[in-house]
């Protein structure tokens, strides 16, 4: 069930990411690497901020161990429960996305103080926040009816809302292709909102097909939304060291030369797609299982589980990412570079790629054993590792950025100081960039995971290493391969669109052999999941 619901999940998601580099590559033509595109980008993350923080980081990390253990028991009740859970997460995000409005200046210069330096480009991202804050409410109550879809075996619907925004996103970025650069970031804020409302009417059948009302109940104070809340306050802070993270990261890069930002977003961008396509789909389809396991005290399927989705995260993610480290420049440029998107700009995108392209493997392990300690309804334990790679991430990012000039706002001035200190303490430091910024996220991502790592040995037991390492020695040395082969490859061709179209069969075929060559039993069991997917089909 867990490889077959995956597999559903990942081939929605994947025509979600396709249709997301449509939409990016539609952005990258109309506003580029320009204050238009800064401003969008730094505007969009103020939602998705509070949303993760509230509805995907925290409530729903609280809400699926407990909609689990209800359905155990009593299925009508766990549907009751769910309303109620609802109701509880509207009386927040309403009053959070009128703050949001309200108080949309004093956002925009706390997330990207840089921008107050130019008059224009910070009015424009306060105009375009307030556009999309109610962004929020919308994509919170997308998540909630996603992890109670998931509890039930219903997998993709999720997915299949995100097909859905992108193609609302799409329709809105072409309809933009005549207009002037300000007028088409306006045209896409709009269609970032009407996307979140069909988002929850593309959920609407699996709901049916469910027996799911997600009409709320506001009768917020029974035992399931007190427990919800208890273990919502760790999560909470654990979703909001993450968001503090991707803040000062945005922060940082808004004090670095113009473009900073935008190059950033567009390599996380192409970064997150093997997160997207396979880590986030597993992990959505693993945390009930881990949650039912935990729920019955079933702790053979419990580690059996946890183990096969380390297997798999190493089979699938390694060599994604060393692709992605060895394709950088030519993806990057057969994805954006066109319009107002130069080919500097294309340079500076597929530095950071490759720096982001590092510590996939590590973040994604990480998603995994997370999972685990969420399931037992320990949301401390997650949250502790988070505060940990969060003072990694600054540290790092001070020490490979180049020294800050001129910091606007008491955080920029306090991070000059901390950087300053850094300095006259460590002896060894880069001035790269935000190529620093990516690279000290993948430094960070591999002190994540050594921290769960220990830490669940420490609290649970012993992880399934042998077949574990196992499957990251066998997918390590092929994927190791793989990435030769395609660098060997690349100065003989020129065109980066022919690079791509030859360097991803050519690598999936190489990593294929060489994966069959070493015995590897996760490319067995995919087959077979496959091969039963098309049998269904057929």
């Amino acid at each position: 069930m867990l490889l077959r619901g995956t597999a559903i999940v990942s081939a929605l998601t994947l025509l979600s990411r396709i249709l997301g580099f449509v939409r990016d590559l539609l952005v990258a033509r109309l506003l580029g690497a320009s204050i238009f595109a800064d401003a969008f980008f730094v505007a969009f993350r103020v939602p998705n901020l509070l949303r993760s923080i509230v509805a995907e980081g925290a409530l729903t990390s609280a809400f699926v161990p407990v909609f689990s253990s209800a359905l155990a028991k009593d299925s009508s009740e766990a549907f009751r429960s769910f309303r109620r859970i609802l109701g509880f997460l509207l009386s927040m995000t309403l009053p959070m996305t009128a703050l949001g409005i309200w108080f949309a200046e004093d956002v925009v210069d706390f997330l990207a103080p840089g921008f107050s330096q130019d008059t224009a480009k910070f009015q424009l991202c306060v105009s375009l926040t307030r556009i999309m804050m109610p962004y929020i409410a919308c994509v919170s109550v997308i998540a909630m009816i996603n992890s109670a879809l998931n509890a039930l075996h219903i997998f993709g619907a999720s997915a299949w809302a995100q097909v859905t925004m992108n193609l609302v996103l799409i329709v809105g970025a072409l309809a933009a292709i005549t207009l002037s650069p300000e007028t088409a970031t306006y045209l896409l804020s709009w269609s970032v909102l009407v996307g979140g409302l069909v988002q929850i009417a593309a959920q609407l059948p699996a709901c049916l097909r469910a027996g799911l009302s997600i009409l709320p109940s506001f009768a917020i104070f029974g035992r399931d939304v007190a427990e919800v809340v208890r273990l919502m306050l760790p999560a909470t802070l654990g979703a909001s060291v993450y968001q503090l993270t991707i803040f000062i990261a945005t922060l940082l890069a808004s004090m670095l030369p113009a473009g900073s930002v935008s190059w950033l977003f567009y390599a996380d961008r192409v970064a997150q797609f093997p997160m997207g396509i396979f880590s986030i789909a597993l992990a959505s389809v693993l945390l009930p299982a881990l949650s039912a396991a935990s729920a019955t005290s079933d702790s053979a399927a419990f580690s059996r589980r946890l183990g096969d989705s380390l297997r798999f995260t190493s089979f699938i993610i390694l060599p994604m990412a060393l692709g992605i480290w060895s394709l950088a420049l030519p993806i990057t440029q057969a994805l954006f570079e066109r319009g107002a998107f130069t080919h500097e700009s294309s340079l500076m995108t597929s530095y950071a790629l490759q720096a982001l392209a590092l510590g996939l493997w590590a973040s994604s392990c990480h998603s995994m054993l997370v999972r685990a300690f969420i399931a037992r309804k320990d949301t401390l334990t997650p949250t502790l590792i988070g505060a940990a790679s969060l003072a990694v991430t600054v540290i790092a990012s001070l020490l490979l950025m180049g020294p800050i000039a001129n910091p606007s706002g008491m955080i920029a001035q306090s991070l000059q100081g901390l950087q300053a200190t850094l300095y006259e303490l460590v002896p060894w430091r880069a001035e790269i960039g935000h190529r620093g910024l990516a690279a000290a996220s993948s430094i960070a991502a591999c002190t994540s995971l050594a921290l769960v790592v220990l830490m669940y040995v420490f609290a649970v037991g012993p992880l399934p290493w042998r077949a574990f390492l196992g499957a990251t020695a066998r997918s390590g040395a092929a994927a190791l391969l793989m990435a030769f082969v395609l660098r060997g490859m690349l100065p003989m061709i020129g065109d980066p669109l022919a690079a791509c179209a030859l360097g991803v069969p050519l690598g999936a075929g190489v990593y294929g052999l060489a994966s069959l060559a070493l015995g590897s039993p996760e490319l067995r069991e995919t087959l077979g999941v496959v091969r039963g997917l098309a049998k269904r089909r057929g």
